[in-house]
């Protein structure tokens, strides 16, 4: 009996040790479950700077940017397969991953405001692949990991929008109902106000309602639920103003954002002069018909004449866009004594920036006045909120403080000039053109939101060079890899005929 004792005894102490021993050797800065709001900055930073770096080859189908004449054939003359956007498909695809592991680390612990911005970047990543790619997996997204679901099942564009919607409603309701004093950490994008990020969910509402609202069959009942957002700022609050938007402040010590130059030129200008691309014919003539202060921002000076106003400034300074889509030999017929000297690049402001605008105030009013002009049932004056959205884009180019004090901004003078022209107000004739037309303005270097815009309404009119080996791409292809997928190719021989799209192969909320 003594030794039974012993033993047991024996066996206590050791099961003791091995217990502390297990403590001992668990490390503090390596957590078996991370934190949530560790997640945040990584999965909003990625988010944004991969939608935006990848989002520039839509924003030269946009005609946004045009690529030099014979320079880079695939993209700037339309010679497209899956390959060409293999890391637009994957890179989002995998963050999603990061966005379901945020999500399950919140809902584990309870912690329903991480749940509900886990929803909300997971709609705006998907909304801009769907926007892109048309059909896409939804509610397998980023679960390639889990058994059975190596190969996430498509769902149709309309049915992927609904989810979205169902998503931000969540998100909107867990938001508006957090117990007091909530606190939301690492927030980079609104510094952990929960009001703002309610605010974007149900902005977020907007876009993508406003993106199905061409489709015949489904004008009514969107109609119907834009009005109830806009009219509803209780139960459905948006951006008021453009201190709310979503707008990203880049450390450009360590994460530069996609335009950003780190070594500026030796040559004063601010800009790449060296770059392929140049801003296109359609934004510079454009903005130049309208006195647009916004050309200076969005532009610089051609290099010639940048050059020779800087040798004697009573030289003028000129800005020339170029047409998309040309050849070498095109751009030399087109341009007769021009070369890439006389294109304007990128602008000295944008390439000082620091910040990615993920959805403006500005887009939100444009939208407003839209909706308000095709009879949707939203309360207010077309006019108004029109001139309210231009206003704000303008005001998103302040006068920068400090080393960068000299980079262009829009000044009062500016803006009180622009807006006493005749003709700067909402058309009587032809309202929805020129809503359109301000939206593509706004979104630049947003290729994606510009590229959306244009495939749902029209505008603006874009015109590519003669010999483009293709017509103006409406969608991105499914990368090489993601063809090879089980689960894509079900979807396609089950859903289009068992032909894979191309670049001119319809999405569904195009009319």
């Amino acid at each position: 009996m003594k030794k039974i004792n012993i033993v047991l005894s024996l066996l206590v102490v050791l099961l003791g040790s091995c217990s502390k021993f297990e403590e001992i050797n668990k490390n503090p800065n390596n957590p078996s479950t991370v934190p949530a709001e560790m997640l945040l900055p990584p999965i909003i930073s990625s988010a944004v700077g991969s939608m935006n770096a990848s989002g520039s080859r839509a924003g030269q189908y946009v005609q946004h940017l045009a690529w030099l004449g014979g320079t880079s054939e695939s993209d700037g003359r339309y010679n497209l397969t899956g390959a060409s956007y293999r890391e637009e498909w994957n890179g989002p695809m995998r963050l999603i991953k990061d966005v379901n592991q945020l999500a399950g680390i919140a809902q584990a612990n309870g912690q329903t405001q991480y749940q509900a911005i886990a929803a909300i970047m997971k709609v705006y990543i998907l909304s801009l692949m769907t926007d892109a790619y048309g059909d896409i997996p939804y509610d397998e997204a980023g679960m390639g990991n889990v058994t059975g679901l190596e190969f996430p099942k498509y769902q149709a564009q309309q049915e992927v929008y609904e989810r979205m919607l169902t998503d931000l409603e969540s998100a909107n309701q867990l938001l508006k109902n957090l117990p007091a004093g909530t606190v939301i950490s690492r927030d980079i994008l609104f510094a952990g106000n929960a009001a703002r990020w309610r605010k974007f969910a149900n902005s977020l509402k907007i876009r993508i309602l406003m993106r199905q609202s061409n489709k015949a069959d489904a004008a009514a009942r969107i109609g119907e639920r834009v009005a109830a957002i806009f009219n509803n700022p209780s139960e459905y609050p948006v951006f008021t103003s453009a201190a709310e938007q979503a707008m990203l402040v880049y450390n450009n010590s360590t994460d530069f954002y996609s335009w950003y130059i780190q070594n500026p030129p030796a040559d004063g200008s601010g800009v790449n002069f060296g770059d392929n691309a140049r801003v296109s014919d359609v934004m510079v003539n454009f903005l130049k018909a309208a006195n647009d202060p916004r050309l200076t921002i969005f532009a610089a000076p051609t290099k010639k004449s940048y050059d020779a106003n800087k040798a004697n400034p009573a030289q003028a300074l000129v800005y020339r866009g170029i047409r998309a889509g040309l050849s070498s030999e095109e751009q030399k017929n087109l341009y007769p004594g021009l070369d890439n000297n006389d294109f304007s690049v990128i602008g000295s402001r944008i390439r000082k920036e620091n910040r990615a605008f993920l959805l403006t105030y500005a887009e939100l009013m444009l939208l407003k006045a839209e909706a308000i002009q095709r009879n949707m049932g939203v309360t207010g004056v077309a006019a108004t909120a029109y001139l309210d959205g231009v206003r704000a884009s303008f005001d998103n180019w302040p006068q920068l403080a400090g080393a960068q004090a000299a980079a262009p901004y829009i000044s009062d003078a500016q803006k009180t000039a622009y807006f006493q022209q005749t003709g700067v107000g909402l058309s009587a004739t032809e309202p929805l053109k020129q809503i359109a037309e301000q939206l593509w303005v706004n979104a630049f270097l947003n290729g994606f939101e510009g590229w959306a815009g244009w495939r749902r309404t029209g505008y603006p009119q874009l015109v590519p060079g003669p010999t483009v080996l293709s017509p103006i791409p409406v969608r991105y292809v499914y990368s090489d890899n993601e063809q090879n997928s089980p689960s894509l190719l079900a979807w396609v021989n089950a859903n289009m005929g068992g032909k894979m799209p191309t670049h001119n192969t319809k999405v569904w909320f195009q009319p």
